[in-house]
């Protein structure tokens, strides 16, 4: 596809009713998005129906504009009441919501969606350019190299918290859990409770929202309901200053490149987007000890990755018909639903479609763009600001009602409340639950990557430290490993 057909598309979009669908699909997403309790994944189950009736790409352009308002929605409950709207927008809440409650939400609201835009048109690019080679990369990966990718998630998710070797503790509990239900190789049911409704294990969505939303009511309950969770937020100055986008140049680009390249490899998703590229920024930033208590610099490393994460999981559904996540395996029914089939035949035999969808995508994001700077920046803290006795049963009402949704089943709003109670309790001791969350993402993938790795290797170990890409990243972890003991112990002698 060359340039002349995308800006061709794109006009011809632009002047058709295909804009409308589009934007039809950024606002459900947002607001689906902002709302703790739903997700991107459930915006695109409800318009997927809807679509059958479209021609492709009306179709097809409406369900990635979902996709995309979907993940960049969850920036609004992350920031302005420390609840993340999706899983992706977790690591938004360190310094989002510290922003809110010094007042600036609105400003962390710009930025945030600046970043969604900056990371989506990036991942676009590669899209555009690069889909069938990135596209090849990942199909390459085998499971030795999936294995070391997610240990080294496991340890950058540990090591941001305060004590790593609590966090240590609290990821082989996750795994623990996450190893509950049929076994993935030999279809062996393991329910240590015997509890019926476990007999799959436990869904990490309702698990999730219990641990970052309902332990966060819990906490509130605590505190006087007259007050709002966040102060009056300020309206003026609510845009970013010209030279903190300046300043964050490097950190776009950085999380964009990791959004983009984590997003391609399948199954991964932007949950380990967003702490890898929030770790990196960490890293790179002068003052490190800032991150957390409001340093704008993490919700740009967020938000950049998770929405470049979007461009990075279409390129293996395109180019090899391989859904990248949970939305573009619904993405992959759209295109059956309309007789398209995905991969390399797609780019020659549909050049008219893929110049279409790519177009949509890139009016998409600045539609998303557009509603979040004057809707999310502007009305979003105003609403929000309201009184917690108000606020936070309709919170409660809104997770019980994405949590049943998810799986129509009452037993998903159970286990939101029981990971509800963990997470208050894990908060109270000083336990990061955010290694918890990983694991549950993750877990059930990474014990079948490595038994996978084991079976072909005939037990022999020895692949997972010898393959290049495999040994790569379990370089990295021990690396990872050394840096934080280092200092942590750097920090007891500054103590003593």
């Amino acid at each position: 596809m060359d340039i002349a057909s995308f800006f061709d598309s794109m006009i011809g979009i632009m002047f058709s009713t295909t804009i409308l669908f589009v934007a039809l699909g950024v606002i459900l997403g947002v607001v689906f998005g902002a709302i703790p309790g739903l997700t991107a994944t459930l915006a695109v189950v409800i318009l997927l129906p809807f679509t059958y009736g479209m021609d492709a790409v009306s179709g097809l352009s409406t369900l990635v504009a979902a996709y995309i308002g979907g993940i960049s929605g969850g920036v609004v409950a992350a920031i302005l009441i420390g609840m993340p709207g999706t899983p992706s927008s977790v690591t938004t809440v360190f310094d989002g919501y510290p922003m809110a409650k010094k007042g600036l939400g609105a400003k962390a609201l710009s930025m945030g969606a600046l970043s969604n835009l900056i990371g989506s048109c990036i991942s676009l690019v590669f899209l555009i350019l690069v889909a069938p080679q990135l596209a090849k990369i990942a199909l390459s990966f085998t499971p030795f190299e999936y294995t070391m990718v997610m240990l080294f998630a496991f340890v950058t998710v540990a090591g941001l918290t305060g004590d790593f070797f609590k966090s240590i503790l609290v990821t082989i509990f996750g795994l623990v859990l996450a190893s509950w239900g049929f076994d993935p190789i030999n279809a062996v049911e393991r329910n240590p409770l015997g509890i019926d409704f476990l007999r799959n294990g436990i869904p990490a969505i309702p698990a999730l929202i219990g641990l970052f939303v309902i332990s966060r009511v819990f906490e509130e309950l605590e505190s006087d309901q007259t007050q709002p969770i966040i102060p009056k937020t300020k309206t003026k100055g609510s845009f970013p200053k010209l030279k903190e986008i300046k300043e964050s140049g490097p950190n776009f680009l950085r999380s964009g490149l990791l959004g983009t390249a984590i997003g391609i490899l399948p199954g991964i998703g932007s949950s380990l987007a967003t702490y890898v590229a929030y770790d990196q920024a960490k890293k790179a930033s002068k003052k490190p000890e800032t991150f957390g208590e409001g340093n704008i610099q993490g919700v740009v490393a967020s938000e950049t990755a998770n929405n470049a994460v979007i461009g990075g999981a279409l390129i293996p559904l395109l180019a090899l018909g391989i859904p990248g996540d949970s939305v573009t395996a619904l993405v992959l029914g759209g295109l059956q639903m309309h007789g398209l089939q995905p991969g390399p035949l797609l780019f020659t035999s549909q050049p008219d479609f893929v110049a279409g969808l790519f177009a949509s995508f890139f009016l998409a994001v600045v539609i998303m763009y557009l509603f979040m700077i004057t809707i999310g920046a502007r009305i979003f803290p105003i609403l929000l600001s309201i009184k917690k006795v108000y606020l936070l049963p309709m919170v409660v009402a809104m997770c019980i009602a994405g949590t049943f949704t998810i799986g129509n089943r009452i037993e998903d709003v159970w286990i939101m409340t029981i990971f509800g109670i963990i997470g208050y309790f894990m908060h109270k001791y000083n336990f990061s639950s955010l290694p918890l969350v990983i694991t549950l993402l993750l877990g059930f993938s990474f014990e079948q990557y490595i038994r996978n790795g084991l079976i072909q290797s005939g037990g022999d170990l020895t692949p997972f430290f010898t393959r290049p890409i495999a040994a790569l990243f379990f370089i990295l972890t021990v690396v990872t490993v050394f840096l934080i003991l280092r200092t942590k112990r750097k920090s007891k002698q500054k103590e003593a």
